[in-house]
């Protein structure tokens, strides 16, 4: 702790060196000095004039009966407006000086006015900060954020810095102003947190411990549609999936065709690739949810298929993808395989696109246009003219 020496102003007189303490345990200290070594001296000398009505009652500096309230008097006189800002007036104007109507009151080679000078050090001396309240805490990812507010007590010297510390750990973060971060904790490992505050005298007294938090990984909730591809154009049966995972688990995938329920898909499918993603999350590596989808039962034209993801907690996470069927003339889904008669057509193929003209369907000529979809590993028909 840091030892700071302390002369007064005006005097060559030298204090004794005073201990670094926080701004309140200085305070007490000038108010019990005050009571023991000045209040009788302002009671004889001073408070004739320093009152209301008195020859000097029209000043900052009026007395009463009351020794605290007198000691508070002093106190706001002279660290108004700043600290220490008029220890000199103070002492002048006891001594005879800058004019003071009541002349010389406390000789200046006195021991009285020792006593004098010696409160004016402790009144305005610097020292450390109080301690921060309101101290609470917010945990995190192995992290936890410490807010608190400001002391009342700056000690005389602006704050630098706060510091929160953790307990068990003792792992500290800094910060200017609320609130500070403090890393590395340990997920799973319920913490408190004091705040110190720190000015250049050094730092002040802890703060009452915060709430208990526990560090914790944050909770993993995601989804996806894979199929149909937003944008796309689709055909007879294709197929519909996706993936969810959650750290509290999925209890069902619903499917939602331009806005209306139609069922829950199948959940559980195998997904190795999910379960490399999300090690963490138990079920990863059987979260995907699959079915055959027949999209001629759909009219030609846009739709959006919307799957929505409860977890276990209740929450719920949802993906829309909007896609354009496209159907031949007849709404009956096409079974006969004699019913395609392609003898007179011709192809073309552009890239990964195949072009079919003339072709003979259930009885009428079309021109068609398949395209190489990946994910079925076959061609499906995006055009029917």
């Amino acid at each position: 702790m840091m030892t700071k020496f302390f002369f007064s102003v005006g005097t060559a007189l030298k204090l004794a060196p005073l201990i670094a303490v926080s701004g309140m345990a200085l305070a007490d200290e000038a108010e019990s000095y005050y009571l023991d070594n000045i209040e009788s001296s302002v009671q004889a000398k001073c408070i004739n004039c320093h009152r209301s009505g008195g020859q000097a009652g029209g000043t900052p500096l009026r007395f009463t009966s009351s020794a605290l309230g007198n000691h508070d008097v002093f106190d706001s006189y002279v660290n108004t407006p700043s600290l220490g800002a008029r220890v000199n007036t103070v002492l002048t104007k006891i001594r005879g000086g800058a004019g003071h109507g009541g002349g010389v009151q406390v000789p200046e080679a006195s021991s009285e006015y020792q006593r004098f000078s010696t409160y004016m050090e402790l009144l305005s001396a610097p020292s450390v900060p109080g301690a921060p309240t309101d101290v609470s805490a917010t945990a995190g990812d192995g992290s936890a954020e410490v807010s608190f507010t400001a002391p009342a007590d700056d000690g005389g010297a602006a704050i630098t810095a706060y510091i929160a510390t953790s307990s068990p750990g003792a792992l500290s973060g800094s910060c200017s102003v609320s609130p500070c971060s403090v890393r590395g904790l340990a997920n799973g490992t319920t913490y408190t947190f004091t705040v110190r505050a720190e000015n250049d005298w050094g730092q002040g007294p802890e703060s009452v411990p915060s709430n208990a938090v526990t560090a914790e990984a944050p909770a993993i909730f995601r989804m996806a549609l894979e199929e149909p591809i937003d944008g796309e154009t689709h055909t007879g049966v294709g197929n519909l999936r996706g993936w969810a995972v959650a750290s509290s688990g999925i209890t069902k995938v619903e499917i939602f065709v331009d806005g209306a329920y139609v069922y829950d898909a199948p959940y559980g499918g195998t997904r190795p690739d999910l379960g490399g993603a999300f090690p963490d999350v138990d079920g990863a590596a059987s979260s995907g949810y699959s079915l055959a989808y027949n999209y001629n039962e759909l009219a030609a034209g846009e739709h959006i298929i919307t799957a929505v993801a409860h977890s276990g907690l209740g929450s719920t996470k949802k993906q829309s993808s909007t896609f354009t069927v496209v159907k031949f003339r007849s709404d009956d889904f096409i079974a006969d395989p004699d019913a395609v008669d392609l003898n007179t057509a011709s192809c073309s193929l552009t890239d990964d696109e195949l072009s079919v003209s003339n072709a003979l369907v259930d009885g009428l000529i079309y021109d068609l246009t398949l395209k190489w979809r990946t994910a079925e590993q076959g061609f499906e028909i995006i055009e029917v003219r």
